[in-house]
């Protein structure tokens, strides 16, 4: 996880007080799990699901005692899936806006080659559209996916997971 994702989970932990989000040890976790690195197995809180030390009395998460809330041995179907989701979540949101710089790129092209054809036919001017293409393309796609796409959909995909695990939260209580 890159630190700006960590800040951004950080901001996002404090500005919804004290409801319980994913730690970092989980995400790496399920992460490894889904990319089919690692079993479901280990030692996890009792309460926030992340994985903890056999030595440790305390979750450095959400900070129950094992004693409050014993330990399980694996992450249980409902949470996996809330990540599977916010996962899905953020990269549907990223995707459209990377989609939409690379409509706006050829957007812009088409309406630049119309202009150039129309005024001068210039090979030269037509080449020099193309690389207009190339170029707005990525640049578009990159700011419009990588930085806007991914900020709105890290805030949305963590919104909705907050609201999965109140409602996981009162339904296992």
């Amino acid at each position: 996880m890159s630190a700006t994702a960590e800040q951004r989970s950080d901001a996002a932990q404090r500005s919804l007080g004290d409801t319980p989000v994913f730690s970092e040890r989980l995400t790496a976790f399920l992460e490894s799990y889904y990319a089919g690195e690692a079993p479901n197995a280990g030692r996890f809180c009792g309460h926030c699901y992340s994985p903890i030390a056999r030595e440790r009395a305390e979750c450095p998460h959400c900070d129950r005692s094992v004693k409050e809330r014993p330990p399980v041995g694996y992450v249980p179907d409902p949470v996996r899936e809330m990540f599977r989701r916010m996962r899905g979540r953020e990269s549907l949101i990223v995707n459209s806006f990377a989609y939409l710089g690379l409509a706006l790129a050829v957007l812009i092209f088409i309406v630049a080659f119309a202009i150039t054809f129309s005024l001068s036919g210039n090979v030269w001017l037509l080449a020099l559209d193309t690389l207009l293409l190339f170029v707005l393309a990525r640049v578009l796609a990159g700011l419009l996916g990588g930085w806007i796409g991914d900020e709105l959909g890290h805030r949305y995909a963590q919104r909705k997971l907050v609201e999965e695990w109140q409602a996981f939260e009162a339904e296992r209580a």
